[in-house]
């Protein structure tokens, strides 16, 4: 029985690990130590997803720093969907609750800059 029950459960530990792993695709965006901002450079022209953890009450700024323009689709926390503002390639924030962000970004070329700041 014992046996049994061990191959059961060898069987069914690649399944667990992707479905893990397909639950959260987006990338993580990390800051440098004693920095306020991360970035990202790459393609992004069919949508992109990072996750970023922010606190409470802070100002997400979400700014193009490459030469194509960006689309910002939507910025996602623990509560549900924040409101932003934009003013030319800059949209800013302000974070509820703490906890995972998620920032889906389109770009219109195959290599875009994006970086992200928190204060």
């Amino acid at each position: 029985m014992k046996r049994l029950l061990l191959i059961a459960t060898l069987a069914m530990m690649p399944l667990i690990s992707i479905n893990a792993h397909a639950a959260d695709t987006s990338t993580k965006i990390t800051f440098v130590k004693d920095s306020y901002c991360g970035n990202f450079s790459g393609n992004i022209k069919n949508g992109k997803v990072f996750r970023l953890w922010l606190s409470a009450d802070q100002n997400l700024v979400i700014r193009n720093i490459g030469d194509d323009r960006i689309n910002l689709a939507y910025v996602s926390g623990p509560s549900g969907r924040l409101d932003g503002e934009r003013a030319d390639d800059v949209t800013y924030f302000i974070t509820k609750r703490k906890g995972n962000h998620h920032i889906k970004v389109y770009g219109n070329s195959s290599h875009s800059k994006v970086e992200f700041c928190a204060y």
